[in-house]
């Protein structure tokens, strides 16, 4: 058995997650266990994932993965395929299912990446191949410190500014945005399962373990140039739908649950929180002044 912590909650796993950070916590509040997943009332999505959801669950199946359940937000059992590789295994856990579960207990979960700058979190819109994690790994070099990669979660539950939520010290980078954000060797980092050209990238040295401020959200778009502007409501709003990550893995559960809240939650993120347009050309070589502009 294995405790971690992650998003502000305490994991039980029979299932090893070293991307975790190890945590002494007994109250817990995820159990993630191996089972059996009923694939029976699974359809086909347009991702080629097997998928099927109701109010308290959500059940997915990967051809040469395995299935795994999300019940209540609070229990995940995983059921994997023979033989299957433990690093693939985790990759959906790690997203997809992470997603489902902060969706689950009330978060507005993004496609997105989070670093803290000046006491708050910048979070980086954008899909796959986009530079999230390049800009994000860019920052953290510059000695900013990372809050979540690929997956933001942010809790509007209270009155005050959006909280963004700490995620865990990992991110994932292609081989060139590694030499060039960190100086890294990528022949040195850990690809992220085998198969996969993305590398993992630990950065426990500076990572933010506390919630923070959303200050700002950007949404990275290809320009001619370096450029910031602000977005009206209007496309903020179709900006924030549209990079959330259930919508992206799972639409069917914010088509049929949840939805509404959703839109509420953009809503209101967009009325306490400023959001840009940050435009770029697509190089790698530009990614400091990128950066120069964020801070």
């Amino acid at each position: 058995m294995y405790l971690y912590q992650a998003y502000g909650l305490a994991i039980h796993s029979e299932l090893a997650l070293p991307e975790l950070i190890p945590s002494p916590a007994t109250d817990i509040d995820i159990s993630i266990r191996f089972g059996s997943v009923d694939r029976s009332t699974m359809k086909v999505n347009r991702l080629g994932t097997y998928l099927n959801v109701t109010p308290q669950e959500v059940a997915f199946f990967w051809e040469g993965v395995g299935g795994m359940l999300v019940r209540d937000g609070k229990e995940v059992i995983v059921d994997p395929l023979p033989g299957v590789e433990e690093r693939l295994l985790r990759l959906p856990i790690l997203g997809i299912i992470f997603a489902v579960i902060l969706h689950h207990r009330g978060f507005l979960v993004l496609h997105a990446s989070a670093v803290e700058i000046h006491g708050g979190a910048a979070v980086f819109l954008g899909g796959r191949g986009w530079g999230k994690s390049t800009l994000a790994a860019t920052l953290y070099g510059r000695g900013h410190r990372p809050i979540s990669d690929d997956l933001v979660a942010i809790d509007l539950q209270g009155s005050g500014s959006p909280v963004v939520i700490p995620g865990f010290p990992q991110l994932k980078l292609l081989p060139e945005a590694a030499a060039m954000a960190l100086g890294d060797d990528p022949d040195t980092l850990p690809r992220l399962a085998r198969g996969y050209e993305k590398r993992s990238r630990r950065v426990l040295d500076r990572f933010s373990p506390d919630p923070l401020p959303l200050r700002g959200i950007y949404q990275l778009a290809l320009g001619r140039n370096v450029a910031l502007q602000p977005l009206g409501v209007k496309d903020a709003t179709i900006q924030l739908i549209g990079n959330s990550y259930i919508a992206r893995g799972t639409h069917q559960l914010l088509q049929d649950y949840g939805g509404v809240r959703h839109l509420q939650q953009c809503t209101a993120t967009i009325a306490r929180v400023p959001i840009y347009r940050l435009e770029r050309p697509q190089s790698l070589d530009l990614v400091p002044a990128i950066a120069d502009l964020v801070e």
